[in-house]
């Protein structure tokens, strides 16, 4: 019984050291498993389609992040899941994103053409799908599990196993890049199901690009400024959110996708996450440091 103890126990300082082996290949090789069922989740489930979120692929996801931090002989915390400043963490995550889309609203409005108004509207753009109350709860409880999912990938693994090897900018510079990455799917398979042309997937894909990494930028900063990933954590649902119910509509009862405000917010929310440092040093939040160094990994 005691040999077979033994064995455990090595084989457990074996995966706890992994991290520290392969802190880039590691997130990498997990990215890679979440990438497949998020390829077969869109494009040969489709759930997408049928259902207006991809909650399959997304809720496999998470459990693969989970999973892995227990493989490793991680605690939750150890990827910013805690219940240490929880408060805070929700009122500066809460806060930013809703001044940000204050101020984008304010821009939209000034910039619609007659006959357009904003209005509350449940839909998912990238589906092409709208609904009432029950299409709502479905939105609300994929956007929460994608943000759980999401974050926990690109900023509660990955920075902390980056920041073994390069320090804060380029460790957020990485993973916002993968982020972006992350969502090229979409792009790629309206071009393949013959939605757009090879120009309007491109269009589509370098707006897509640019608008996640600033926003995975923006996620990352805050996560390593609160060492809490709830901060990110509920930005990132409200940001889903408000651009599932708000819409610009015309006289004549057609909706159209937002495009400046969703531009304008994610600007806004990138100007505005600075003010996460004076707040964090206001709640006294600790920095995220590298995987098991910090008190997050604790």
């Amino acid at each position: 019984m005691r040999f077979n103890t033994d064995i455990s126990r090595q084989m457990l300082r074996r995966r706890r050291g992994l991290p520290k082996r392969w802190p880039v290949v590691g997130p990498l090789v997990l990215l890679g498993f979440a990438m497949i069922l998020r390829i077969i989740d869109i494009n040969v489930l489709r759930l997408d389609e049928r259902l207006g979120e991809i909650i399959l692929s997304k809720s496999l996801g998470f459990a693969l992040v989970v999973g892995y931090t227990a493989w490793v002989g991680q605690p939750l915390a150890a990827i910013g899941l805690h219940a240490r400043r929880l408060g805070s963490a929700f009122t500066m995550g809460a806060g930013i994103t809703l001044a940000a889309f204050l101020v984008a609203i304010f821009i939209q409005l000034l910039w619609l053409a007659p006959g357009q108004y904003l209005t509350l509207h449940t839909t998912d753009p990238r589906a092409g799908m709208t609904g009432g109350a029950a299409f709502m709860v479905l939105l609300i409880v994929g956007n929460v599990i994608n943000s759980f999912m999401e974050e926990g990938l690109f900023r509660g693994v990955m920075l902390p196993h980056f920041l073994q090897r390069m320090r804060f900018c380029s460790a957020n510079l990485l993973q916002a890049g993968l982020f972006s990455a992350w969502h090229l799917v979409w792009p790629v398979k309206a071009y393949l199901m013959g939605d757009v042309s090879a120009a309007g997937a491109f269009a589509q894909a370098a707006l897509l690009l640019s608008g996640a990494f600033i926003a995975g930028l923006v996620f990352g900063y805050m996560f390593w400024r609160t060492d809490s990933l709830w901060t990110p954590m509920i930005t990132h649902f409200l940001n889903n959110m408000l651009h599932n119910v708000l819409q610009v509509q015309t006289t004549s009862g057609d909706l159209q996708p937002p495009v400046l405000l969703s531009v304008i917010s994610v600007i806004a929310l990138a100007i505005l996450a600075f003010a996460a440092e004076p707040l964090a040093r206001r709640f006294q939040l600790p920095h995220v440091t590298k995987w098991g160094a910090g008190i997050a990994c604790h």
